[in-house]
């Protein structure tokens, strides 16, 4: 429920913002230098951004993985005072999921792109950014 919550907020804002306005997105178009060094080095560039990411995504799933056994070891320990107290259970594992954000994967791959953005240049090879509208584009 709270899922379904949090998602409904989220579509919310983002039809809020885009009643702001249109919203802009970069898109890249990569031109690799040439020369053996030069596809080398783009090489090692996509082996950096790969491990990022999957470190992005580690770190996020174990934010979350701990929360989910904070949540259960809290709400077991309810169960058991509410039981040895004859009362009854009135609540659920996620009323003790606790209240702090995970990092956002999308955000640690932003960092992750950009860091792929500069070594590419830096291997020699062009990146053209382009803004494409994605939302609200025909409001003027």
């Amino acid at each position: 429920m709270r899922r379904l919550i949090t998602a409904l907020s989220l579509l919310l804002g983002l039809v809020t913002l885009a009643a702001c306005g249109p919203i802009y997105d970069t898109q890249y178009t990569y031109h690799p230098p040439g020369g053996r060094n030069g596809q080398a080095c783009v090489s090692s560039c996509d082996a950096d951004q790969t491990a990022c990411k999957y470190q992005c995504r580690r770190e996020t799933q174990d934010c979350e993985n701990e929360k989910r056994r904070v949540a259960e070891r809290e709400y077991n320990r309810y169960v058991r005072w509410r039981r040895d107290n004859n009362q009854p259970v009135d609540k659920s594992v996620y009323d003790f999921t606790p209240s702090y954000s995970c990092p956002w994967e999308s955000e640690c791959t932003d960092v992750c792109e950009a860091d792929y953005r500069a070594c590419f240049t830096g291997c020699g090879g062009r990146i053209d950014a382009t803004q494409v509208c994605v939302m609200g584009c025909n409001q003027k």
